[in-house]
């Protein structure tokens, strides 16, 4: 009896895994284009998400998985100009599929980092939002999208004069010029917001850093 049920466990988890690789794909592709390139696309990418969910509803990274793939629906409604209402829905459904992720594996940091990104898609700029970044801070200091979370929520809630929490700002901007994966990110959302200057004074207190950017040309 055991042999036969781990037969089975075995037999949906390779189901469930080659659901979670087309999603992943399809994900990759998008990212590529910018945009999801059919409403078929996104049907597709939906069922299979939720195929894996049905297999395994308690693995957390197939819920962020499927907070992805709604963010990206949410998205396309935006650029379609849908009512706020039908995009803001979806960015809601993504936070709390986050959420339940983060209350299944709260240590992983990019989850954290995406239920802020989501705050921001939301423009909740509030104390929930504070409590994300220092989650993603606490378990990810030294994490790619940690570092580019923060450096948008940060920004977009200095803009607002909202953002008391400078040096948590200026540790991921630093860490995150020096990381290729974010730099080029960093740089553009530094001079959308016009504050090139600021971050080039940060540069020069940290020259252990050596950090070469544009920024400061």
């Amino acid at each position: 009896m055991l042999l036969g049920w781990l037969s089975l466990h075995a037999a949906s988890m390779g189901l469930a895994n080659l659901q979670v690789i087309r999603v992943e794909n399809a994900l990759n592709r998008w990212a590529k284009l910018a945009k999801v390139p059919s409403a078929s696309a996104m049907a597709s990418a939906l069922a299979s998400i939720d195929r894996a969910i049905d297999l395994h509803p308690d693995n957390p990274y197939q819920l962020t998985l499927k907070a992805q793939v709604i963010e990206w629906r949410g998205v396309g409604k935006a650029i379609n100009g849908e009512p706020a209402e039908a995009y803001n829905a979806d960015f809601r459904a993504a936070l709390e599929l986050h959420r339940q992720a983060t209350y299944l594996r709260p240590l992983w940091p990019d989850t954290w980092a995406d239920m802020a990104n989501m705050k921001l898609r939301l423009n909740e700029l509030d104390e929930e939002l504070d409590r994300y970044l220092a989650q993603a801070d606490k378990f990810g200091p030294y994490t790619a999208p940690v570092h580019l979370s923060i450096v948008k929520a940060g920004l977009a809630k200095l803009a607002q004069s909202k953002f008391t929490q400078i040096p948590l700002l200026n540790r991921h901007m630093l860490r995150g010029l020096k990381d290729p994966r974010t730099k080029q990110q960093i740089e553009t959302l530094v001079m959308d917001y016009g504050y090139e200057t600021m971050v080039c004074e940060w540069l020069a207190q940290a020259p252990e850093m050596e950090i070469e950017t544009k920024l400061c040309k």
